[in-house]
């Protein structure tokens, strides 16, 4: 069997978004149909400055062959679709969060992608991935980096990555082409370089394994063929940490994990109202219960802005341009149920729980007519819960 990154997720529910990605030697000429359904329902019960409370019903599909054309090639092709109940209308462009909604002129009924991958297995552990590549949870970021949210409502990632593991680190190399221009265009080209990398000191089946994550992002706008004169803009996040995981491996009792960590974020280009740099502490402790898997983490940061991450993370107000928070501090817990039942289905429950500390409040500018509550932050506790399931059937055609 050539393989991909086979590491365990950090996360029991998030074996609900990470795909097989190995490619085994006795598929040649093994042709395939796929369904990759993801059904959600996810609340988020926000009252605060830092972002809207809202709702997300619906569910992802998508519709593939894959096709092994060679002992270390796998090809897929197909469709993939968006869809949120209750919604007629969906914007038309590259979705990496709830779209916005603007005039409604360039709308259709459906959110319709042509879906295609090839990957290419060069040796055990080295993968090239053309196409849709494997994002999302599959890049396993540091959760101030990349919220799990937008598992459910982001667009599949597209570019080329570049997969590498073996007995001591997990490497994964990523662009992601989010908008193409062409010549006179009226918008700017757009996408992400990412490298999310895990160093492992000794075997993770070990009693105590201990590992120090790596990771970086940079979200790059710009292009010299489109008609707008735009500022070229670049925004960085970049990550290190230390972590410790005890196999206890009990009846009950499977897994303690502690984890540090360090955040760095530059806008070296750009003349929006953005901080030009920040940084960020993160301290986790995790439990795993069979299949219940329970974390809380405590997270400081400075001028911080995440590319991804949820807006509890970063240093400003989603809601009121130009508010901006003094060092915040957030304790976030939560919980997380998986139930599997068989190959390539599952369902997984997810409860958490956000509280701002009441900081300090930059100075700021808005609307006199907009009511800014005199708690900095409105409610201190905000809460959300979801239910996903996930089935994945697969139906062989033919073996040539």
């Amino acid at each position: 069997m050539i393989s991909g990154w086979q590491s365990l997720p950090a996360q029991l529910t998030e074996r609900l978004f990470v795909a097989d990605r190995s490619i085994d030697s006795l598929d040649k000429g093994r042709l395939s149909v796929d369904v990759d359904n993801l059904s959600f329902f996810k609340d988020n019960e926000y009252v605060t400055t830092v972002e809207r409370g809202y709702t997300l019903p619906g569910f992802r599909l998508r519709l593939n062959a894959t096709y092994f054309p060679l002992a270390n090639m796998k090809i897929e092709a197909g469709i993939h679709s968006i869809w949120f109940w209750g919604a007629n209308r969906y914007p038309s462009y590259a979705y990496r969060e709830i779209p916005k909604w603007e005039d409604g002129n360039d709308a259709k009924g459906v959110h319709l992608l042509p879906w295609f991958r090839v990957q290419l297995a060069v040796s055990d552990n080295f993968n090239i991935v053309l196409g849709d590549i494997y994002g999302g949870a599959e890049h396993r970021l540091i959760e101030p980096m990349y919220n799990p949210e937008l598992n459910l409502s982001s667009d599949p990632e597209a570019g080329i990555q570049l997969l590498y593991n073996n007995a001591w680190l997990d490497f994964d190399f990523w662009t992601d082409w989010m908008s193409f221009v062409y010549k006179d265009d009226d918008h700017q080209e757009a996408f992400t370089v990412g490298i999310s990398s895990r160093f492992r000191f000794n075997a993770p089946d070990s009693r105590f394994h201990f590992y120090m994550p790596v990771q970086a992002l940079a979200l790059h706008r710009g292009g010299d063929i489109n008609a707008r004169k735009e500022t070229v803009k670049t925004i960085m996040n970049g990550a290190i940490g230390a972590g410790l995981e005890w196999n206890i491996d009990c009846k009950i009792l499977k897994l303690i994990g502690a984890e540090f960590d360090f955040f760095g974020y530059a806008f070296p280009k750009g003349r929006e109202a953005n901080p030009k740099s920040g940084s960020g502490l993160n301290a986790s402790v995790s439990a795993q219960l069979r299949n219940v898997f329970v974390k809380t983490s405590w997270w400081q940061n400075k001028d911080f802005m995440p590319i991804f991450g949820a807006p509890f993370y970063g240093c400003r107000s989603m809601i009121f341009d130009g508010m901006t928070y003094d060092k915040p501090s957030l304790l976030h817990c939560g919980i997380e149920y998986l139930r599997p039942f068989g190959k390539g289905f599952a369902m997984g429950v997810t409860a958490d729980m956000f509280y701002n500390f009441p900081n300090g409040r930059n100075s700021f500018e808005i609307d006199t007519d907009v009511a800014v509550p005199e708690n900095i932050f409105g409610q201190n506790s905000n809460i959300s819960f979801g239910i996903v399931i996930r089935a994945c059937p697969s139906f062989l055609i033919k073996r040539y």
